[in-house]
């Protein structure tokens, strides 16, 4: 009996819990929509960044015409000025076909010797001259091929540089000094002074140069004219001619060097 009460009271406790529950809901539901209103509302009083504004419209307004200023004459009787006139330039005939520019005359030029003393042109050589320079330039080689006939016979020293004893380099060296050159102790470094001949273009004096025992210029020997050098030769042991057309060197030919000797030196 005592269950019995007891479930009966919980199935009544059930459906009082319900039916408040059903008096509340209508309740809430209102809240909530009143909530939702004043939100909305406060959503449209402010300003919303993401919108853009519409402009205002913008009004023409129309330019006024400008009116003309009106401009007074002037009679001539009001003021009385004096006009300034150039009487060096016929004024009244710039513009015209006849004359359409201002020609100023240009001053005539100075001639004087002094003002440019470097555009004074040097005159050219006579050909008396020239022939007197290409004379004097012979001399010269002559000279220095008597000066080397002189060694002819001269002992052959390698490293000797006198004139008792000779290698080839001191040869030349000894045949120069005498018209003011001081040519270097060896072969290589004589090779590196005078300017370039062609084989084809040598002259009485001219340097030659050969490859003996290595590959950079070893042996020297002067020019004497007609396809002769004068050298001292390590196969002879002695100062000599040689032809230039020799097979022993021809094969072993590397260059020809000028050297500039001048009447003066050579006088020496």
């Amino acid at each position: 009996m005592l269950g019995r009460w007891t479930l009966l009271s919980l199935v009544l406790l059930n459906l009082s819990a319900h039916a408040d529950s059903q008096r509340r809901e209508p309740s809430l539901f209102l809240g909530y929509e009143r909530d939702l209103k004043k939100t909305n509302d406060s959503y449209k009083e402010d300003v919303n960044p993401f919108i853009k504004n519409t402009p205002a419209p913008i009004s023409v307004v129309k330019p006024t015409v400008p009116v003309a200023p009106v401009v007074k004459a002037v009679v001539s009787h009001d003021i009385d000025m004096p006009v300034l006139k150039n009487t060096k330039f016929e004024a009244d005939t710039i513009g015209h076909e006849e004359k359409p520019f201002l020609v100023v005359s240009k001053p005539a030029p100075v001639n004087s010797a002094d003002l440019c003393p470097d555009e004074k042109k040097t005159p050219a050589a006579s050909a008396k001259e020239a022939g007197t320079i290409v004379k004097n330039l012979r001399n010269v080689k002559e000279k220095v091929l008597s000066k080397a006939k002189e060694f002819l016979g001269t002992p052959y020293g390698f490293g000797n540089k006198g004139e008792d004893r000779t290698d080839c380099s001191g040869f030349t060296q000894q045949v120069y000094q005498q018209f003011g050159i001081s040519l270097p102790r060896s072969a290589a470094e004589q090779a590196q002074l005078g300017s370039d001949v062609d084989l084809n273009d040598l002259q009485v004096g001219d340097l030659l140069f050969y490859r003996t025992y290595k590959s950079d210029p070893s042996h020297v020997a002067i020019y004497a004219g007609n396809g002769q050098i004068i050298h001292a030769s390590y196969t002879a042991k002695k100062v000599q001619y040689d032809s230039i057309d020799k097979d022993y060197y021809k094969q072993r030919f590397l260059y020809a060097k000028r050297l500039a000797v001048n009447e003066l030196s050579a006088k020496k």
